[in-house]
């Protein structure tokens, strides 16, 4: 009997989770087809002037944003996937993760486990939350990429495309997951929000800084350059982009476990 009462806890988590968010998540959704819609639709008119810009810039800048403007596919990794697409993906995915833990403070994740509830499970639809809004974002952006590559001239294959929406969801969750795993061991959803955002910033800045300088190190320790560093839009499905999914991808895991073990061994008060 026990086991029929709780076989709908999980299910029931994730909608109040996603409950909770639905308006955060229907603006930053809003907010990243507007973005990119204007992103794409100003192509055409820029085609023809962002060679002249990117020669004007200094070489170190452009190096830093991945500025390969010339191309289709670099004026989409450049404006989209190193700066719109990331950002919007981060907020959705950081505040996700953190989400449990402002439920611990208000004292709602506490009465939550004095039920039928066990840890596991909260972590599980948190979990779940985490990459339902991650890929509802990213997922916006790839249908945008998709509908309007053409009609704006920026005739990138689907393949490729989907490469990249898939790089950047990838990346979204495992910050999200991250974000999970600090508060699960902390308790606290300001510790867990300001290491999601500052590894989100500082992967950022190794991925850009990586080259200007004379070592392959930074980019590797970068959870930005697993996901952009192989070029997916230019290259589409290599090994090399697949190794980078593949790292992303062992992250969320190891990161979902550690989040576990932390959540079942810590008191909560």
């Amino acid at each position: 009997m026990n086991a029929v009462r709780t076989s709908g806890v999980v299910p029931e988590l994730f909608r109040r989770a996603v409950g909770e968010r639905r308006h955060t998540l229907l603006g930053l959704t809003v907010g990243a087809l507007a973005m990119c819609t204007l992103a794409l639709a100003m192509y055409p008119s820029l085609r023809g002037q962002l060679g002249a810009l990117t020669a004007a810039l200094p070489p170190q800048l452009t190096a830093f944003f991945g500025m390969d403007v010339l191309t289709p596919a670099g004026y989409v990794s450049s404006q989209i996937f190193t700066k719109i697409a990331p950002l919007l993906v981060m907020i959705t995915a950081i505040g996700a993760g953190a989400l449990p833990w402002t439920f611990e403070r208000s004292g709602v994740l506490a009465m939550s486990l004095a039920g039928p509830v066990r840890r596991r499970q909260v972590l599980t639809a948190h979990a779940l939350a985490v990459l339902a809004e991650v890929l509802l974002l990213s997922g916006a952006v790839g249908v945008v990429l998709v509908v309007l590559r053409e009609p704006t001239g920026l005739d990138i294959p689907v393949a490729r495309l989907l490469a990249g929406t898939v790089a950047l969801a990838l990346l979204g969750v495992l910050h999200g997951l991250l974000t999970l795993a600090v508060g699960a061991a902390s308790g606290s959803s300001g510790l867990a929000l300001g290491v999601g955002t500052g590894v989100a910033l500082g992967g950022f800045l190794l991925s850009g800084l990586a080259p200007l300088v004379d070592t392959k190190l930074l980019g590797l320790i970068s959870p930005f350059h697993w996901a952009f560093g192989a070029q997916p839009l230019e290259v589409g499905w290599t090994g090399e982009v697949l190794l980078g999914l593949l790292a992303l991808s062992a992250g969320c895991v190891v990161l979902l476990a550690t989040a576990v073990t932390a959540f079942q061994r810590r008191d909560i008060g």
